[in-house]
């Protein structure tokens, strides 16, 4: 996955629009898009992504791949709102069926 696919997933885990995001930032829509659609980022920008989004590991968003390991830690991408959803759901049926079995 590449960088501006991961700024992409990173951005709709938060917002709904684009928009929304570049009001935060206080920033022009279209350099927004701009740097979102593959062109070079400022060290500014990079320092508001930092803010915004403190529970992202850097490594991960700046590598072209999906995991970094570094150590023995393996840090993975954010979800997005949906593979939550899914991933808290699946947590509640293996619950239910443990309970069950009790």
């Amino acid at each position: 996955m590449t960088f501006e696919e991961k700024l992409k997933q990173l951005i709709k885990s938060k917002y709904n629009k684009l928009g929304d995001l570049a009001e935060k930032f206080e920033m022009n829509y279209s350099q927004l898009s701009q740097y979102v659609n593959g062109k070079k980022i400022s060290i500014d920008f990079l320092n508001k992504i930092i803010e915004e989004f403190p529970e992202v590991d850097l490594n991960w968003l700046l590598r072209d791949s999906d995991a970094v390991r570094e150590g023995t830690e393996v840090y993975k991408p954010v979800l997005n709102k949906e593979q939550i959803i899914e991933s808290i759901e699946s947590l509640l049926v293996d619950l239910r069926n443990q309970m069950e079995k009790e």
